[in-house]
C-alpha cells in the first residue's frame, strides 16, 4: 500500500464526506444523520496508510437540515466535493502548495458500514431518534417497521 501512495508526484488525495476526524470509515453520511449531527461536510485529505487518517488539506461544512436524508445529503456533498477537488487540483497545477493540517486526536469517531440488520425500527425509542434513523437509512438499507418489531 505504501508504494502506491507514493507513486503520484503529489501523493494521493481523497474526498471524504465528513468533517474529519469525525466519522472516519465507510458510512459517514448515514452516521452523521443517525447521530443527529447539526452539520457535516467535505474534507480533502492526503491519503496515508490509515483509514481516513491523513492530513487535512481543505474542509468545508454544510448544515444537515431536518429534511435531509442520506440520499439528499449525498448529492449536496458530491457537488461540494467535486468543486473542492477541482479547486485543489488547479492550485496544485499552478505549483502552489495546499497546507496540510494533521487531524486532531480529539473528536475521532468511526462510521461503521451500514447493515440491513439496522433497518428495523424499535418503536420504544424516542420519535426524534426514529426520525433520524428513517432519514439516515434512506435510500439504503431503508428503515422498516414490522408486526414483530418490539
Amino acid at each position: 500500500m505504501a508504494e502506491v501512495l507514493t507513486l503520484p508526484r503529489l501523493g494521493c488525495l481523497n474526498i471524504h464526506a465528513s468533517l474529519l476526524p469525525r466519522w472516519r470509515g465507510a458510512a459517514p453520511i448515514h452516521r452523521a444523520i443517525e447521530a443527529g449531527d447539526a452539520e457535516t461536510g467535505i474534507t480533502l485529505m492526503q491519503m496515508d496508510e490509515g483509514l481516513d487518517t491523513g492530513a487535512m488539506l481543505s474542509r468545508e461544512a454544510v448544515p444537515i437540515t431536518a429534511d435531509d436524508s442520506t440520499g439528499s445529503l449525498h448529492d449536496k456533498l458530491a457537488a461540494l466535493g467535486g468543486r473542492m477537488i477541482v479547486e485543489a487540483l488547479r492550485t496544485l497545477a499552478a505549483g502552489e502548495v495546499l497546507p496540510a493540517t494533521p487531524q486532531p486526536d480529539a473528536g475521532i469517531t468511526y462510521a461503521e458500514k451500514i447493515g440491513k440488520d439496522e433497518a428495523p425500527l424499535d418503536l420504544r425509542r424516542p420519535a426524534v431518534e426514529l426520525a433520524s434513523q428513517v432519514r439516515a437509512f434512506n435510500p439504503f438499507p431503508g428503515a422498516r417497521c414490522s408486526s414483530t418489531a418490539p
